[in-house]
């Protein structure tokens, strides 16, 4: 494993346990599940020994947080949230 999968498998260890402790205390239950599953499908990524399949898990997770920060624009400025 390079520095780099270390790390990142260090920083999905402190979300996956802060996501963990939400989860127990029951405030944001559906947030904290989401949140593990994401923290570790990032995690696994970069795992992966086909380069393609490397590529396209980036190429989602960017376009994700593009949208979703544009979901939360859309919603800030509606006053929704």
């Amino acid at each position: 494993m390079n520095r780099i999968s270390i790390a990142l498998a260090g920083g999905a260890l402190v979300y996956a346990v802060l996501f963990g402790i939400e989860l127990i205390q029951g405030h944001v239950l559906w947030q904290a599940v989401i949140g593990i599953a994401a923290v570790v499908v990032l995690a696994i990524l970069p795992c992966t020994r086909n380069e393609h399949y490397l590529h396209s898990g980036e190429m989602a997770a960017v376009w994700i947080c593009i949208l979703l920060f544009g979901l939360y624009a859309i919603l800030k400025s509606g006053e929704l949230i």
